[in-house]
């Protein structure tokens, strides 16, 4: 009897303990690094920054394969999760940002796919602000749990918690998920403003401006 208290004990406490554990979001938990480089692959065209100019569908032209294949590799993959009762697929990549010193952005979204492996619903969730890379992926993984929960990111908005966490969306930015883009309801498509060298200090230097 004794024997099996401690047991029990030993099991109860390693339960507890391993409750208490945060939630490994690795790709590696989840896809192959080739079915990571697949993925990429396929989201690329939405989450990368296009050709200066381009826009809307014809950025899937062929004539700018290179350019998005040079993205891929540009583009880490940093956390990755598949809810198995919905059959969402949850991912945030990183890329490095224009900037004096060496930051990083990151995107966190969903999408789910088809009997054909084609992708049926994409959304972007959330863009960070450009951040040093310990940081991005400190509040970026934070950020990408309070996703997969469900939870409301709004706190985090740049409206609340200026320029740490999220860029878009925001008062005005939001995501279209029939034409998978950002858009502003104040200029319509954003699809190449939105990943333009934006932070404080420009911000700052166009308000001085106008």
């Amino acid at each position: 009897m004794y024997y099996r208290t401690i047991l029990f004990v030993f099991l109860f406490t390693g339960i507890i303990s391993c409750s208490k554990k945060k939630q490994d979001y690795s790709p590696d938990n989840y896809l192959s690094k080739d079915e990571q480089r697949v993925l990429k692959e396929q989201i690329i065209r939405y989450v990368a920054k296009t050709p200066r100019r381009v826009i809307g569908a014809t950025k899937f032209d062929t004539t700018y394969d290179e350019h998005y294949m040079k993205q891929v590799a540009q583009h880490d993959l940093l956390a990755y999760y598949i809810d198995k009762k919905s059959g969402d697929h949850f991912f945030m990549v990183a890329r490095i940002a224009p900037s004096i010193d060496a930051k990083w952005v990151a995107t966190g979204g969903r999408l789910r796919y088809g009997k054909d492996s084609s992708i049926t619903e994409y959304e972007e969730v959330f863009r960070t602000w450009k951040l040093p890379r310990k940081d991005l992926e400190e509040r970026g993984k934070y950020l990408f749990g309070l996703m997969v929960k469900g939870q409301d990111l709004t706190p985090y908005y740049t409206a609340t918690a200026g320029f740490n966490y999220i860029e878009f969306p925001d008062e005005n930015v939001y995501f279209d998920k029939s034409e998978r883009t950002w858009k502003s309801r104040l200029y319509g498509s954003i699809e190449e403003m939105v990943y333009e060298s934006r932070d404080a200090d420009s911000l700052g230097k166009k308000s001085q401006d106008d």
